[in-house]
């Protein structure tokens, strides 16, 4: 009969996170009296110009996302005289996109409610949206809190006799984030069309990141990211420290997407629910996640031979013992073979891998 579709779906999904990493999808919402809507750019060539072209400015930023590199651009217009963002938050509540951003123009009030969106989103369904916003405190992963050492909102990012915000760089950030292969961070990596930035501190640049900002740095040689950190700091057993690492936190989005979306697709409904079906789709998200390790032909997200994943035991049995099945008197074995209705109750690990960001070597001088 060959390979259930399921098995297959999950190879394929492996398959796509090996080549294409994050996938790179920048998301920007703009107000512009040209070409209100929706509008796919696959590369700067495809910005409209002439008579039906945008803005200078908002022309401008949506070229500075392209700079880093990404799959596609989505634009969501929502027209010159819009109040607010609610068009464009409805627009891409169903789109797949890895990076957001709001207009060059977007006030502390618009960010405020764009974090606040973004977290709802995350929350209430599969997407896992990611946005970057002008000196936001959005505590959240889903939030890139893009600010300036000694900066503030008036702060300038100078490129040649050019000045920018940092609202007008988000695009730019977005676009960098969304290029960068899953195997690397954003950590030092640099803007090199950027001249200058305010002048500032080692220790000021730490602390910035240690609150959860993600701050340019100037080494004396070139301006780059100085850690690639999103706008995490209460942590806890789920929101853990690692996931305050932008790209800690992109393989478990992408994981805990394409588990999600390939079992709402291709097994949900098309299986009964017997402990055969059970150990089916296990053997599927384990191929998945063993893809992803750093083994021959493996992408190099997960640590090697880290993967694992098994009925939950201990859930199965609360679960029969709530619909008043004794298990006092059952085997580990009995317990995950029992009918357990429609629900399927999996635990795993997995074991992501940092990039390299911090070296301490120790030369003793004989």
């Amino acid at each position: 009969m060959g390979l259930p579709d399921i098995v297959i779906e999950f190879s394929r999904k492996a398959i796509t996170a090996i080549k294409m990493g994050t996938l790179g999808v920048v998301g920007i919402i703009i107000k512009d009296e040209k070409n209100k809507g929706a509008m796919v750019l696959r590369g700067i060539d495809e910005i409209p110009t002439g008579e039906s072209a945008f803005s200078a400015e908002n022309t401008a930023y949506i070229e500075r996302a392209f700079l880093g590199t990404p799959s596609k651009v989505i634009i969501y217009n929502l027209g010159q005289d819009a109040e607010d963002y609610t068009e464009g938050f409805k627009f891409f509540g169903s789109q797949k996109v890895n990076y957001l951003c709001g207009a060059p123009d977007i006030s502390t009030e618009e960010a405020t409610k764009f974090a606040t969106w973004v977290k709802g989103i995350r929350k209430t369904s599969v997407r896992r949206p990611v946005v970057v916003l002008p000196e936001t405190e959005g505590d959240s992963r889903a939030v890139v809190n893009f600010c300036l050492v000694n900066g503030g909102q008036d702060g300038k990012i100078e490129v040649g006799e050019n000045q920018y915000t940092v609202a007008q760089y988000c695009s730019r950030i977005a676009g960098l984030l969304a290029g960068l292969d899953l195997r690397v961070s954003a950590t030092y990596k640099p803007l090199t069309e950027v001249t200058a930035i305010p002048n500032a501190e080692d220790e000021e640049v730490d602390t910035a990141i240690d609150e959860g900002k993600l701050v340019l740095y100037n080494d004396g040689d070139r301006i780059m990211i100085g850690r690639g950190v999103n706008s995490l700091i209460t942590v806890d057993e789920v929101e853990t420290e690692d996931l305050k690492k932008i790209k800690i936190s992109a393989i478990q989005d992408l994981i805990e997407t394409d588990i999600y979306t390939t079992i709402n697709s291709s097994y949900i409904g098309n299986y009964s629910n017997s402990y055969d079906n059970k150990c089916l789709l296990i053997t599927a998200i384990q191929g998945y996640l063993r893809g992803l390790e750093a083994t021959d032909g493996g992408r190099g997200y997960l640590r090697a031979d880290s993967s694992s994943i098994e009925i939950n035991v201990p859930k199965q049995k609360q679960y029969l013992e709530s619909i008043g099945i004794d298990t006092s008197e059952m085997s580990e074995q009995e317990i995950k073979e029992a009918n357990t209705g429609s629900h399927v109750f999996l635990k795993g690990t997995i074991s992501i891998l940092d990039a390299i960001e911090d070296v301490d070597i120790f030369i003793n001088k004989e």
